[in-house]
């Protein structure tokens, strides 16, 4: 990630990709933690990001704007070793969904601490899994 490209139309797009993964992820270890990698086999492939439309993409944009500082921050100092923002969507997940790992568990400073601590503000995204247990192509996820 370089700084030019920190919170670029194509960031936000790649953040929202790791959002929505980390929130098919959180969700399926909750309902079906044995049908965890068949998920992605059953037509979801991480890229459905339409169902982040409504609070969950508000929520995104304002984390992005508010820890804008800190994005940059960590660009500059990490280069190229800096994490993607599929990645950094996904710990931003673990943050909010207050799983015990997130941005400030990755090595990424005060600057992690600090964009964690903004996620959590946010609280919980809450999902609807349903469909039928042992039938991964009949599940949905919905963001409430």
């Amino acid at each position: 990630m370089s700084v030019r490209d920190t919170v670029s139309p194509d960031f936000l797009t790649r953040f929202q990709l790791g959002v929505w993964r980390g929130l098919i992820r959180s969700a399926v270890v909750e309902w079906a933690p044995d049908q965890t990698v068949n998920l992605y086999g059953s037509g979801f492939d991480g890229t459905e990001i339409e169902f982040l439309d409504g609070a969950p993409v508000d929520d995104i944009r304002e984390f992005l704007v508010g820890g804008i500082g800190d994005l940059f921050s960590l660009a500059c100092r990490l280069g190229d070793k800096a994490p993607t923002p599929e990645e950094l969507g996904a710990e931003y997940v673990l943050s909010r969904q207050r799983a015990g790992t997130g941005l400030w568990d990755c090595g990424f400073g005060p600057e992690g601490d600090r964009l964690h601590e903004q996620a959590r503000l946010l609280g919980d995204i809450e999902l609807q899994v349903s469909g039928q247990a042992d039938d991964c192509d009949s599940w949905t996820v919905d963001v409430l």
